[in-house]
Protein backbone atom coordinates (compact mmCIF):
# COMPACT_ATOMS: atom_id res chain seq x y z
CA UNK A 1 0.00 0.00 0.00
CA UNK A 2 2.55 2.64 0.77
CA UNK A 3 4.72 1.51 -2.65
CA UNK A 4 1.19 2.44 -4.23
CA UNK A 5 1.23 5.66 -2.42
CA UNK A 6 4.43 6.24 -3.42
CA UNK A 7 3.96 5.75 -7.22
CA UNK A 8 0.94 7.72 -6.99
CA UNK A 9 2.45 10.61 -5.32
CA UNK A 10 5.53 10.68 -7.76
CA UNK A 11 3.13 10.42 -10.73
CA UNK A 12 0.96 13.10 -9.78
CA UNK A 13 4.23 14.95 -8.90
CA UNK A 14 5.48 14.80 -12.66
CA UNK A 15 1.80 15.47 -14.04
CA UNK A 16 1.92 18.64 -12.19
CA UNK A 17 5.61 19.37 -13.57
CA UNK A 18 4.29 18.34 -17.26
CA UNK A 19 1.09 20.75 -16.46
CA UNK A 20 3.05 24.08 -15.79
CA UNK A 21 5.82 23.27 -18.52
CA UNK A 22 3.32 22.34 -21.23
CA UNK A 23 1.23 25.82 -20.22
CA UNK A 24 4.39 27.80 -21.33
CA UNK A 25 5.96 25.62 -24.34
CA UNK A 26 2.71 25.80 -25.61
CA UNK A 27 2.29 29.73 -26.04
CA UNK A 28 5.63 29.56 -28.14
CA UNK A 29 5.03 26.35 -30.03
CA UNK A 30 2.14 26.26 -32.69
CA UNK A 31 1.97 22.16 -33.09
CA UNK A 32 0.40 20.79 -30.23
CA UNK A 33 2.41 17.47 -31.04
CA UNK A 34 5.57 18.95 -30.84
CA UNK A 35 4.42 21.24 -27.66
CA UNK A 36 3.54 17.71 -26.01
CA UNK A 37 6.61 16.36 -27.11
CA UNK A 38 9.16 18.84 -25.95
CA UNK A 39 6.96 19.34 -22.68
CA UNK A 40 7.53 15.75 -21.57
CA UNK A 41 11.29 16.21 -22.15
CA UNK A 42 11.92 19.25 -20.31
CA UNK A 43 9.65 18.00 -17.45
CA UNK A 44 11.49 14.48 -17.17
CA UNK A 45 14.83 16.58 -16.86
CA UNK A 46 13.38 19.09 -14.08
CA UNK A 47 11.88 16.07 -12.05
CA UNK A 48 15.27 14.04 -12.24
CA UNK A 49 17.35 17.09 -10.53
CA UNK A 50 13.76 17.50 -7.63
CA UNK A 51 13.90 14.04 -6.95
CA UNK A 52 18.03 13.86 -6.34
CA UNK A 53 18.64 17.01 -5.28
CA UNK A 54 15.62 17.78 -2.87
CA UNK A 55 14.71 14.37 -1.31
CA UNK A 56 17.36 13.62 0.92
CA UNK A 57 17.27 17.13 2.06
CA UNK A 58 13.12 16.37 2.64
CA UNK A 59 13.63 13.39 4.85
CA UNK A 60 16.68 15.18 6.49
CA UNK A 61 14.22 17.87 7.79
CA UNK A 62 11.46 15.38 8.47
CA UNK A 63 13.65 14.11 10.63
CA UNK A 64 14.93 17.02 12.64
CA UNK A 65 11.22 18.37 13.35
CA UNK A 66 10.28 14.82 14.48
CA UNK A 67 13.32 14.74 16.85
CA UNK A 68 12.18 17.96 18.35
CA UNK A 69 8.75 16.43 19.27
CA UNK A 70 10.91 13.16 20.67
CA UNK A 71 12.89 15.47 22.68
CA UNK A 72 9.98 17.76 24.04
CA UNK A 73 8.00 14.41 24.64
CA UNK A 74 10.51 12.31 26.49
CA UNK A 75 11.19 15.24 28.77
CA UNK A 76 8.09 15.02 29.64
CA UNK A 77 7.72 11.54 30.05
CA UNK A 78 10.65 11.51 32.18
CA UNK A 79 9.58 14.29 34.38
CA UNK A 80 6.18 12.42 35.16
CA UNK A 81 8.27 8.86 35.87
CA UNK A 82 9.42 7.97 39.51
CA UNK A 83 11.96 5.34 38.26
CA UNK A 84 13.90 7.81 35.71
CA UNK A 85 16.98 7.06 37.18
CA UNK A 86 16.96 3.50 36.40
CA UNK A 87 16.89 4.37 32.73
CA UNK A 88 19.96 6.83 33.50
CA UNK A 89 22.05 3.61 35.06
CA UNK A 90 20.76 1.27 32.05
CA UNK A 91 22.12 4.00 29.44
CA UNK A 92 25.65 4.35 31.16
CA UNK A 93 25.96 0.29 31.18
CA UNK A 94 25.42 0.12 27.71
CA UNK A 95 28.83 1.41 27.17
CA UNK A 96 30.65 1.64 31.09
CA UNK A 97 30.97 -1.41 33.91
CA UNK A 98 31.43 1.21 36.89
CA UNK A 99 28.19 2.68 37.34
CA UNK A 100 26.26 3.71 40.73
CA UNK A 101 22.94 5.01 40.52
CA UNK A 102 21.79 7.56 43.69
CA UNK A 103 18.48 9.08 44.17
CA UNK A 104 19.19 12.45 41.87
CA UNK A 105 22.25 11.70 40.16
CA UNK A 106 24.53 8.33 39.27
CA UNK A 107 28.84 8.12 39.01
CA UNK A 108 30.39 6.41 36.14
CA UNK A 109 34.08 5.57 37.75
CA UNK A 110 36.29 5.21 34.61
CA UNK A 111 39.94 2.92 34.23
CA UNK A 112 41.56 6.15 35.12
CA UNK A 113 40.60 6.75 38.02
CA UNK A 114 38.44 9.80 37.06
CA UNK A 115 34.48 10.26 37.82
CA UNK A 116 31.46 11.16 35.50
CA UNK A 117 28.70 12.49 37.37
CA UNK A 118 25.36 12.82 35.48
CA UNK A 119 22.46 14.56 37.39
CA UNK A 120 19.26 14.63 35.22
CA UNK A 121 17.43 18.16 36.11
CA UNK A 122 13.45 17.74 35.31
CA UNK A 123 12.45 21.43 36.58
CA UNK A 124 10.24 23.13 33.41
CA UNK A 125 11.84 26.37 34.26
CA UNK A 126 15.16 27.63 32.83
CA UNK A 127 18.01 25.92 35.05
CA UNK A 128 19.51 29.79 36.60
CA UNK A 129 22.71 30.14 38.23
CA UNK A 130 20.66 29.80 41.40
CA UNK A 131 19.76 26.63 40.82
CA UNK A 132 22.42 25.55 39.78
CA UNK A 133 24.19 26.17 42.95
CA UNK A 134 21.90 24.55 44.28
CA UNK A 135 22.63 21.04 42.67
CA UNK A 136 26.16 22.01 43.33
CA UNK A 137 25.85 22.31 46.65
CA UNK A 138 24.82 18.14 46.57
CA UNK A 139 27.03 17.02 44.10
CA UNK A 140 30.56 19.32 45.60
CA UNK A 141 33.43 17.16 45.05
CA UNK A 142 31.82 13.82 44.23
CA UNK A 143 33.41 13.78 40.38
CA UNK A 144 36.07 15.52 38.06
CA UNK A 145 33.21 15.97 35.29
CA UNK A 146 29.43 17.03 36.10
CA UNK A 147 26.62 16.58 33.48
CA UNK A 148 23.56 18.16 33.88
CA UNK A 149 20.58 17.65 31.39
CA UNK A 150 17.55 19.77 31.70
CA UNK A 151 14.72 21.80 29.88
CA UNK A 152 16.86 25.06 29.06
CA UNK A 153 19.35 27.01 31.01
CA UNK A 154 19.99 30.16 30.46
CA UNK A 155 23.24 31.41 28.88
CA UNK A 156 25.41 32.88 31.30
CA UNK A 157 25.43 30.00 33.12
CA UNK A 158 27.90 28.31 30.66
CA UNK A 159 30.39 31.33 31.89
CA UNK A 160 29.50 31.02 35.34
CA UNK A 161 29.99 27.25 35.48
CA UNK A 162 34.00 27.64 34.39
CA UNK A 163 34.26 28.96 37.92
CA UNK A 164 33.91 25.91 39.76
CA UNK A 165 36.60 23.56 40.38
CA UNK A 166 34.78 20.55 38.20
CA UNK A 167 33.86 20.65 34.15
CA UNK A 168 30.51 21.35 34.17
CA UNK A 169 28.71 19.64 30.87
CA UNK A 170 24.97 21.44 30.60
CA UNK A 171 22.49 20.21 27.78
CA UNK A 172 18.93 21.10 27.25
CA UNK A 173 16.55 18.76 26.25
CA UNK A 174 17.25 18.67 22.56
CA UNK A 175 21.07 18.76 23.17
CA UNK A 176 20.25 16.01 25.67
CA UNK A 177 18.34 14.11 23.02
CA UNK A 178 21.06 14.50 20.18
CA UNK A 179 24.66 13.92 22.75
CA UNK A 180 23.05 11.42 24.72
CA UNK A 181 20.09 9.42 23.66
CA UNK A 182 21.16 9.51 20.30
CA UNK A 183 24.91 8.85 20.91
CA UNK A 184 23.87 6.17 22.89
CA UNK A 185 21.46 4.55 20.56
CA UNK A 186 19.24 4.05 23.77
CA UNK A 187 15.79 5.85 24.39
CA UNK A 188 13.18 6.08 27.38
CA UNK A 189 9.88 5.04 26.35
CA UNK A 190 7.64 8.18 25.27
CA UNK A 191 4.55 7.56 27.81
CA UNK A 192 3.44 11.69 27.70
CA UNK A 193 2.99 13.85 25.07
CA UNK A 194 2.63 17.51 24.84
CA UNK A 195 -0.96 18.81 23.48
CA UNK A 196 -0.32 22.21 22.57
CA UNK A 197 -2.83 24.65 21.63
CA UNK A 198 -1.42 26.88 19.33
CA UNK A 199 -3.18 30.37 18.22
CA UNK A 200 -3.97 30.96 14.21
CA UNK A 201 -0.96 32.73 12.93
CA UNK A 202 0.19 34.09 9.17
CA UNK A 203 2.17 30.35 9.14
CA UNK A 204 -0.83 28.48 9.96
CA UNK A 205 -3.16 30.39 7.06
CA UNK A 206 -0.67 29.79 4.69
CA UNK A 207 -0.34 26.43 5.56
CA UNK A 208 -4.15 26.14 5.52
CA UNK A 209 -4.20 27.63 2.18
CA UNK A 210 -1.59 25.25 0.60
CA UNK A 211 -2.39 22.23 2.40
CA UNK A 212 -3.21 18.82 0.74
CA UNK A 213 -7.29 19.26 0.64
CA UNK A 214 -6.69 22.30 -1.22
CA UNK A 215 -4.54 20.89 -4.23
CA UNK A 216 -7.39 19.09 -6.31
CA UNK A 217 -8.92 22.73 -6.39
CA UNK A 218 -6.34 24.17 -8.06
CA UNK A 219 -5.17 21.08 -10.45
CA UNK A 220 -8.64 20.97 -11.56
CA UNK A 221 -8.49 24.96 -11.98
CA UNK A 222 -5.04 24.97 -13.92
CA UNK A 223 -6.35 21.86 -16.56
CA UNK A 224 -9.19 23.72 -17.39
CA UNK A 225 -6.83 26.78 -18.14
CA UNK A 226 -4.68 24.51 -19.94
CA UNK A 227 -7.58 23.45 -22.39
CA UNK A 228 -8.67 27.02 -23.02
CA UNK A 229 -4.67 27.87 -23.87
CA UNK A 230 -5.07 25.25 -27.05
CA UNK A 231 -7.92 27.09 -28.35
CA UNK A 232 -6.15 30.57 -27.57
CA UNK A 233 -2.65 30.23 -28.03
CA UNK A 234 -1.57 33.64 -27.84
CA UNK A 235 -3.02 34.70 -24.95
CA UNK A 236 -0.12 34.62 -22.18
CA UNK A 237 -3.17 35.35 -19.79
CA UNK A 238 -3.71 31.41 -19.20
CA UNK A 239 -0.29 30.96 -18.98
CA UNK A 240 0.41 33.27 -15.75
CA UNK A 241 -2.28 32.07 -14.11
CA UNK A 242 -2.56 28.25 -14.66
CA UNK A 243 1.35 28.12 -14.20
CA UNK A 244 0.35 29.85 -10.45
CA UNK A 245 -1.82 27.44 -9.99
CA UNK A 246 0.00 24.47 -10.85
CA UNK A 247 2.85 26.15 -8.29
CA UNK A 248 0.34 25.99 -5.78
CA UNK A 249 -0.89 22.38 -5.90
CA UNK A 250 2.80 21.69 -5.54
CA UNK A 251 3.29 23.30 -2.56
CA UNK A 252 0.16 22.04 -1.36
CA UNK A 253 0.39 18.63 -2.31
CA UNK A 254 4.27 17.95 -1.70
CA UNK A 255 5.31 20.62 0.73
CA UNK A 256 5.86 18.24 4.35
CA UNK A 257 5.87 21.25 5.98
CA UNK A 258 2.11 22.11 5.58
CA UNK A 259 1.06 18.35 5.70
CA UNK A 260 2.87 17.43 8.66
CA UNK A 261 0.53 15.70 11.47
CA UNK A 262 21.70 18.09 14.31
CA UNK A 263 28.67 13.56 19.02
CA UNK A 264 30.65 13.41 21.65
CA UNK A 265 30.98 11.12 24.85
CA UNK A 266 29.34 12.70 27.53
CA UNK A 267 30.41 10.50 30.32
Amino acid sequence: MRKIRFIFQEVLKFFLIFLLVFVWIRYFERKLWIATLLSFFISTCIYIVIYFLFRRKKNKESLKIKEKENAENIFLSLACDDKRMEFFEKLALKKHKNVKKYSKYLIVAHDDGTKTLLYPDFEFDKLSIARLMQIYSKIKGKAGKIVITCHSYDKEIITFSENLKEKFLILDRFETYQRLYKFYDFFPEIKEEYKKDKLLTFKDFIAYSFNRKRAKGYILSAFLLTLSALFVRTTIYYCIVASLLVIFAIISQFNHIYNLKEDSEIF
